[in-house]
């Protein structure tokens, strides 16, 4: 067990949340594009849960991928990863939502 393997077993969030943020990076175009039946007339929380579902099939292919490269990831850590990704894609999702509406109301 090296270092690395420490830091993700005693919980070192910053190592997680690049990790995150690199997995929300690579995911962002596939699930921009399976939600494209998201209406401006969808509450927030609606909107929200919405991503997350169209999300859930990428971003789980994503984290198994993630896994199988670095095994010392923990299942403690697939599911903080799980937790991470989704939100990251959920606020960049309502993000590029948000400045689409703007655009199209300039």
């Amino acid at each position: 067990m090296g270092l690395f393997n420490w830091s993700y077993r005693s919980g070192d969030e910053q190592q997680l949340h690049g990790l995150a943020m690199r997995i929300a990076q690579r995911s962002l175009s596939e699930v921009l594009q399976s939600v494209t039946a998201l209406t401006p007339q969808m509450s927030p929380a609606e909107a929200r849960g919405y991503i997350r579902t169209r999300a859930a099939k990428v971003v789980t292919r994503e984290i198994a991928a993630a896994c199988a490269a670095d095994p010392r990831l923990r299942q403690a850590d697939r599911a903080r990863l799980l937790s991470l990704v989704t939100d990251s894609l959920v606020a960049a999702v309502t993000e590029q939502r948000r400045m689409g509406r703007r655009t199209m109301a300039a």
